[in-house]
């Protein structure tokens, strides 16, 4: 039996489904990304500590609220994969740290917005900044350290150019065909998990093959904590007989049989992506997240409504299902739905060639 020594200062976390070990600075609320116990981890301990006294957050500044944030029970309730986001929030807007809140009024968040984050980070950071402010502001405001919420009123969201296409758009059938049928057993089950079931990177990289039974998927979605029950594609099938071996209890894992990282992940699927790009054999912009859009795009099509495609998909509204198949074409008579779903134009009996 593996045990650990506590170390002052030093929160640690283990992830439920992965069964890794996470470490966090209690008083700032910093990640350690050292190995825990190794000399490394203790000189980015020290770091972060050195740093924390020497940057003592100013009374009546953006830092001060960022500061008691971090300790306060709303940061203790996020997930961890929701504070990896906001820790990448907090270091775009670390030079603001010094700032008084008096100045942080409406028209600075959106020239800062458009003027500075947006050219340097892109849209979407540039909109996730915004949102993180406008919690932050809630924090303070609720406390009495704001007198006005600036950002009590909606932001509407910049929207990504046209030229560059729409963020996370739906795969077209022929896409689908073409990565399904290109992809190794590695890459193509956790694509089918996010085709078929219409699952989060954080979820498909971390689904268990205990939650493969009775031919369906049943999990709890790490973003809302909804469960979701999703009956088995044939693709999606296909894809788990072929799943490399390995000797995890993930269900996805790399070509030598690990559990893939989120990083790891990304750079195969990029190198992947962008081979087939450069081909001509299927457009920009495909993302794991866009098939999300468009498994919510045949449901409609299929005849699904918005309850429905809201439970498959692990939304607790309905205005979301409607987000993302809104691309959809209504029919004049529903088809079957999720097991029945032609997602690359290609019949079932077709379907077992894509992997011969």
């Amino acid at each position: 039996m593996t045990t650990f020594v506590k170390v002052k200062g030093v929160k640690r976390w283990r992830h439920p489904k992965t069964k890794r070990w996470y470490a966090y600075h209690r008083a700032s609320g910093k990640r350690l990304n050292a190995e825990f116990g190794t000399a490394e981890f203790f000189q980015e301990l020290a770091e972060i500590e050195r740093a924390s006294k020497i940057a003592a957050p100013t009374p009546g500044t953006l830092g001060l609220v960022i500061h008691e944030y971090l300790r306060s029970p709303d940061w203790s309730a996020l997930r961890p994969a929701t504070r990896i986001s906001y820790e990448k929030a907090f270091r775009v807007l670390a030079p603001l740290n010094d700032m008084p809140l008096v100045r942080t009024d409406r028209s600075f968040v959106f020239a800062l917005r458009d003027k500075k984050l947006l050219p340097k980070h892109g849209v979407w950071l540039a909109n996730y900044c915004v949102t993180v402010l406008s919690i932050l502001f809630k924090f303070a405001t609720d406390r009495g350290w704001m007198k006005v919420n600036p950002l009590a009123e909606r932001v509407k969201k910049i929207r990504q150019p046209r030229e560059n296409g729409a963020g996370n758009r739906p795969w077209s059938e022929a896409e689908c065909h073409v990565v399904l049928d290109r992809a190794p057993a590695h890459i193509r089950l956790p694509i089918a998990l996010a085709m078929c079931a219409g699952l989060r990177r954080a979820d498909f990289l971390t689904i268990t093959l205990a939650s493969v039974r009775n031919d369906q998927i049943t999990i709890r979605t790490s973003k809302r904590g909804v469960p979701v029950a999703v009956p088995i594609h044939p693709i999606l099938a296909d894809a788990i007989a072929h799943r490399p071996r390995s000797n995890s209890d993930i269900l996805c894992v790399g070509a030598r049989g690990e559990p893939w990282t989120a990083m790891g992940f990304n750079a195969s699927w990029g190198k992947f992506r962008r081979a087939l790009e450069a081909e001509g054999v299927i457009g920009r912009g495909l993302t794991c997240h866009g098939l999300r859009h468009t498994l919510g795009t045949r449901l409609r099509e299929a005849g699904a409504d918005d309850r429905t495609i809201a439970d498959i998909l692990g939304q607790r509204s309905t205005s979301m299902a409607r987000h993302y198949s809104e691309n959809a074409t209504l029919p004049d008579h529903a088809k079957a739905l999720v097991s029945g779903l032609n997602l690359t134009g290609k019949g079932v009996a077709e379907l077992s060639t894509l992997t011969d």
